[in-house]
């Protein structure tokens, strides 16, 4: 697995963490040592190793990486585990959940690009235009279904569609139409992959006090006003 040279640090997850920021200065030091090891280890989100090695790793003496694993069992801002051999192993929570979150979803692309190998572009799910329908008018054929299963394929964590009626099928229509670069699944797959880089819109940013977490759902997305925000950036990062 390639390993990006750089990621979104979560500075709420860091200041907002009360047990964390409880802990002595050395140990928040350490942490940080730490998630910086965890992005380039064979397993992202984890680091493992004995109570020999990983001091040697973290930058600091046997006896502050006890200390360490004191704060840590006590004020548990990490997952923390410890074999009867004495292999420590730390996790990184959010990191852990994002990497696996992120192989699952290379799985099911894998298995939806097998399953529909032999498509293409397909409208299947749209009446078939006659004969004598120009191929320009077949582009603007909007494969409603496939998109929608492309949004539950690609956002798993996001809300389901549970109904798609005529409003949410003039959404999708439209902006289908607006642009010829969007007539492809293609398209819509890597937009859908876009927007799981967005932290906003994967409800991944701590509300304000007495405000309900944003995840996005698919009519909302295909909004104009939303839409256009989306493609501009406005949400990345």
């Amino acid at each position: 697995m390639g390993k990006a040279p750089a990621d979104q640090f979560y500075w709420s997850d860091w200041l907002m963490d009360v047990e964390l920021q409880a802990t002595r200065p050395a140990t928040r030091g350490i942490w940080m040592n730490a998630l910086c090891r965890m992005w380039y280890s064979r397993t992202r989100g984890e680091l493992t190793g004995t109570k020999e090695i990983l001091p040697r790793l973290l930058n600091c003496t046997p006896q502050e990486f006890e200390q360490f694993l004191t704060d840590a069992q006590t004020s548990p801002f990490c997952h923390l585990f410890v074999t009867v051999d004495g292999k420590v192993t730390l996790r990184n929570r959010r990191m852990y959940r994002n990497e696996k979150a992120k192989e699952n979803h290379r799985l099911r692309q894998e298995r939806y690009r097998e399953k529909h190998k032999d498509d293409g572009n397909s409208n299947d799910d749209v009446t078939p235009p006659s004969s004598s329908s120009s191929s320009s008018s077949i582009n603007t054929l909007c494969p409603q279904q496939k998109i929608v299963d492309l949004w539950h394929t690609v956002l798993p964590e996001l809300n389901r569609v549970k109904e798609w009626d005529e409003t949410r099928q003039s959404l999708l229509r439209t902006r289908w139409r607006e642009n010829p670069e969007r007539q492809t699944l293609k398209w819509w797959e890597d937009f859908f992959g876009y927007i799981r880089k967005c932290p906003f819109l994967m409800g991944d940013i701590e509300p304000g006090p007495g405000r309900k977490r944003f995840q996005a759902k698919l009519p909302w997305v295909l909004k104009k006003a939303n839409f256009l925000k989306i493609i501009e950036g406005d949400y990345e990062g």
